[in-house]
């Protein structure tokens, strides 16, 4: 014979100190849990999304970042000359060039910051996957004006339309704002990129080359692979589809974050779950005499320890709401860090989805089980004249 549900939902109040501390304990882990996980996937989706597979990227052999790689202008001409190179509506072909360095500079809220800063050509903003201007105008070649991404003008000093920024001694004029998507992209500073060589010596190589494919990606893909295999002129190189490079620029730091939530989420659920213990274990000592009576009546030890367990539970789902609930207004919130792939700032926006507060309710469960398995094993243990005298 089984308790009935309400028996067990009803007695979570019957002690509430005890039940709201072992509440507000689950609800915590909980809500430390979705707020790491939602930081992890809003930086993954920024990083990660930067990129198209209609796109390649070219980069020196063995780089992982733009930041460490060179292609000469060389091997530029001969992957530009490739029959696959798509082009616009005025028949120029969608190719090009682009350096990247890291600057530092003072954040508002205190601080400096990592910068990527981007040496581009005209046609730039038009292979780039989603970017468009939405305030000012694009930069003029060959001036030493810069364009910047909505999401750092939103984080620095000094970067906004008409202002001045003084990089590696050049002056640099604020022309446009442009956003992409949500992208890392929008993280950065666009400039000239025959000026970028000039004045930070970057002369005869770029960092990255960047072209819009014809037809299938990744038909074009092996093509082009095997065409450097048998070419002794591009073994330096190596072609890359845009999104699976950005994929892998996310990748570490998307793990480390998920390696530092299972470290911070297992050492406070190890408190939590000693919370929920000590509150079930108190309930158990408080009515020996009801569980007495309930062994008299004809209940079985296994429908006592169900009861427990199912009380316990109630005890982590009620947390895990409220550390759902909390959790919800960081959902879009800005904010910004170091990506340790290329130590650069990135600005991002917490993501919390249903499958975070999904993984964040089952933790909960399995926190208020482990919680409650213990206690109710005691309670159902009991003697009926054991228990009864007790009581």
């Amino acid at each position: 014979m089984i308790l009935p549900l309400g028996y067990s939902l009803q007695s979570v109040l019957v002690r509430k100190s005890a039940s709201l501390m072992a509440i507000g304990g689950i609800a915590l882990v909980v809500l430390v849990l979705i707020f790491l996980q939602a930081m992890g996937e809003g930086l993954r989706r920024t990083v990660a999304t930067s990129g198209t597979p209609q796109n390649m990227i070219v980069l020196r052999k063995g780089s992982d970042a733009e930041l460490g790689s060179q292609v000469g202008r060389e091997d530029s001409r001969i992957v530009e000359a490739l029959p696959y190179v798509a082009r616009n509506e005025a028949g120029e072909p969608l190719f090009v060039n682009e350096g990247v360095l890291i600057i530092a500079r003072d954040k508002k809220d205190g601080g400096q910051a990592n910068l990527t800063v981007r040496g581009i050509m005209p046609l730039s903003p038009s292979v780039h996957h989603g970017v468009r201007l939405t305030a000012g105008r694009w930069l003029k070649p060959g001036s030493n004006e810069a364009v910047v991404g909505v999401a750092l003008a939103r984080r620095l000093d000094g970067l906004g339309i008409g202002q001045v920024m003084t990089i590696n001694k050049q002056d640099w004029n604020i022309v446009g704002v442009f956003e992409a998507d949500g992208s890392g992209l929008e993280s950065e500073i666009w400039m000239d990129l025959e000026l970028y060589q000039s004045v930070f010596r970057r002369s005869g190589v770029y960092s990255s080359t960047l072209f819009r494919v014809m037809g299938d990606p990744r038909e074009v893909k092996k093509r082009i692979a095997q065409m450097i295999a048998n070419d002794p002129r591009l073994r330096s190189i190596e072609v890359l589809a845009e999104d699976e490079y950005y994929q892998k620029q996310s990748k570490l730091m998307f793990d480390l974050i998920m390696v530092l939530t299972a470290i911070l989420t297992t050492i406070m659920s190890v408190g939590a779950i000693v919370g929920a213990m000590n509150t079930m274990y108190a309930a158990v000592s408080h009515r020996q005499r009801e569980i007495g009576c309930l062994l008299a009546l004809g209940f079985t030890p296994e429908a006592v320890w169900i009861s427990f367990i199912v009380e316990s539970v109630a005890l982590s789902l009620i947390g895990a709401v409220t550390g759902c609930l909390l959790s919800l207004p960081f959902h879009g919130m800005s904010t910004g860090t170091t990506n340790w792939a290329t130590f650069a700032e990135t600005a991002f926006r917490f993501q919390i989805t249903p499958g975070i507060l999904a993984t964040a309710v089952v933790v909960a469960v399995i926190m208020g089980f482990c919680g409650g398995f213990f206690p109710a094993f005691r309670a159902s243990r009991m003697k009926v004249v054991e228990a009864l005298r007790r009581g």
